[in-house]
């Protein structure tokens, strides 16, 4: 048995290295004459892999293949969803009690994996995986998904905060930054779970017009995560009403077109590495700075405002909030110390 373990991590560590954006939960059963391969993955190239390399390891017993390839099949064609509320939690288990793993906002498109009674695991258009309430979630076909944000002559917007009024003026949803609505002739706002209301605060931003109100530069970039200052740090958070550190960057990067992996350690593999130079003199407004904690691991990102000056989302902090790289004022010199590396996602 250890072999044929031994070869399941190998497999593992080829197809699936990074857990939280590929599965390959799978173990040998030896049974009498036989060795089934029972469990899930999201890489069927790997579980092929395993069959033929198992096959030459167990002596002309029968290999069993009981690897569900997913999207579990019995979704059927309904193996996508789009979150029907403000603000979709997701958990690393199917328990409203396990950790937040992070969020997705109204909207949001989303690819269902496997259930577990009223749960879903699914997986975002950033490739993070977690679990999702039934709750949260319309379901339907990739079509239907695709379609619904401009179906039938509606005009897709983008909230930049906006909450909305049922016909008799109680509050029905509240959109944080970034959520995807859609807008009639009227101005009414509809939802993907069909329903439809008013906005009031906030703003809506056609989404044709999104690049012009947030194009892809530094200081446009950094404009935007200064209207982030304030908002409470919350482990797995991705909204003004609670964020973390690689929450605000993925957020911050996404409303200007640009979609960036879940956490800081994925992003550290994102761009190219620049010299930061004496006194950070040579970070441009965009720049990602990295910190750690931990040795050998990535704990921390924050956007650079240019120089040695930073906004990130810190628990010492208490949230959002700016810093300067060579200041002495609280965090400011642990910074330095923990400082590892700079990226430039922009060109």
């Amino acid at each position: 048995m250890t072999s044929l373990e031994d070869l399941v991590e190998d497999i593992r560590r080829k197809w699936a290295p990074e857990p939280r954006t590929s599965i390959f939960e799978v173990r040998p059963d030896v049974r009498a004459g036989a060795v089934a391969f029972v469990g899930i993955t999201t890489e069927p190239e790997g579980a092929a892999e395993l069959l033929a390399r198992a096959a030459r390891r167990v002596d002309g017993r029968a290999i069993l293949d009981e690897i569900v390839r997913l999207p579990d099949p019995t979704f059927g064609d309904e193996c996508w969803a789009v979150v029907r509320s403000g603000v979709a939690p997701v958990h690393a288990a199917p328990d409203i009690r396990s950790t937040q793993v992070t969020q997705y906002v109204l909207g949001s498109r989303l690819q269902l994996l496997v259930a577990s009674g009223r749960w879903v695991r699914v997986r975002g258009d950033d490739g993070y995986l977690g679990w999702v309430n039934r709750g949260y979630l319309a379901t339907g076909r990739a079509a239907w998904v695709d379609a619904w944000w401009g179906d039938d002559g509606l005009e897709p917007v983008v909230s930049l905060g906006a909450v909305l009024l049922d016909d008799g003026g109680a509050p029905t949803a509240r959109l944080p930054w970034g959520a995807r609505v859609a807008r009639d002739a009227l101005g009414r706002v509809h939802l993907p779970d069909g329903s439809v209301g008013t906005p009031v605060g906030g703003e809506l931003v056609p989404a044709a017009r999104l690049a012009q109100r947030f194009p892809p530069t530094g200081e446009s970039i950094v404009a935007t995560a200064h209207a982030w200052i304030g908002a409470p740090y919350v482990w797995g958070g991705t909204t003004m009403g609670g964020v973390d550190c690689s929450g605000l960057v993925q957020a911050v990067y996404r409303m200007h077109g640009i979609t960036l992996p879940r956490d800081a350690e994925l992003q550290y593999r994102v761009g190219t590495a620049i010299e930061p130079g004496d006194g950070f003199s040579g970070l441009r407004p965009g720049d990602l700075l990295f910190f750690t904690e931990v040795p050998g691991r990535i704990t921390h990102v924050a956007l650079s405002a240019g120089g040695s000056r930073i906004v990130h989302s810190a628990l010492a902090n208490g949230g959002v909030g700016t810093n300067d790289l060579c200041g002495d004022r609280d965090l400011e010199p642990r910074l330095r110390e923990m400082f590892v590396t700079a990226r430039r996602v922009l060109d």
